[in-house]
């Protein structure tokens, strides 16, 4: 019937407008090539899983020293009883369970938090051995850094940079006992967070494909990962 669409077009339709819509914001916020790459990154993985984490590293000589002050806010090493007491509120809990504080704090893992009153409102976790990223890998590292990891902010708290704060005083803590800086990852399709870590004074200094293939994951790094033995591999 004329005028009539045929089922999957109209299936497609709003499919293909949520995918042209999403490449006009990244490119009005993020530039032409962030762009470019994020529909690049969605095209294959229609085919198969496909990612790219941008390594990167902060020294404390590099990082915007007004982070280093949380104002009226506490900030420390977190104790288990107060992150057992945090992980009661539901928000919390979606991303950082009990179950996980105790294996984080088994495996030697640190969390540095920020607090508003007695509510921890803003946290991330450090540590300076392998450590998973997902069911099937494990980042592996130079154990001179601390890798930072499981950043997460309140959303009551966000748009005053907790984050950045409590990154850049952990860093500070870390430094005082011997470590080089922190290290870590961001997806190259997370662009407002690579925008915050260029910021904050983080530097990429590589990157690592990993690919889903017949189940199995095929990684590959770029050179600039081995200085930091920056690698990840499966579990």
């Amino acid at each position: 019937m004329v005028g009539v669409l045929q089922p999957s077009a109209a299936m497609l339709a709003p499919r293909f407008h949520a995918f042209v819509t999403r490449t006009k914001e990244i490119a009005r916020s993020f530039g032409r090539r962030a762009a470019l790459h994020d529909l690049q990154q969605r095209i294959v993985n229609r085919l198969l899983p496909f990612q790219v984490l941008k390594g990167m590293i902060a020294t404390a000589d590099a990082i915007d020293s007004t982070l280093l002050d949380s104002g009226t806010l506490r900030s420390h090493f977190v104790a288990r009883d107060e992150l057992l007491a945090a992980a009661s509120v539901p928000e919390v809990a979606d991303e950082m369970a009990p179950g996980f504080v105790d294996k984080a704090i088994a495996r030697g893992d640190e969390c540095f938090g920020i607090f508003d009153d007695s509510q921890l409102v803003s946290f991330g976790w450090y540590s300076n051995q392998p450590t998973p990223i997902s069911d099937a890998l494990v980042l592996h590292f130079d154990r001179a850094w601390m890798y930072m990891y499981k950043g997460y902010t309140l959303r009551s708290h966000r748009g005053k940079r907790l984050h950045g704060i409590g990154m850049s005083q952990a860093l500070a803590a870390y430094t005082k006992r011997g470590a080089r800086g922190l290290i870590s990852y961001v997806r190259s399709t997370n662009f407002q967070s690579l925008r915050s870590t260029e910021r904050m004074g983080y530097q990429i200094f590589g990157d690592v494909y990993i690919a889903e293939a017949i189940g199995r994951p095929v990684i590959w790094a770029t050179p600039g990962c081995a200085a930091y033995d920056f690698h990840v591999q499966r579990r």
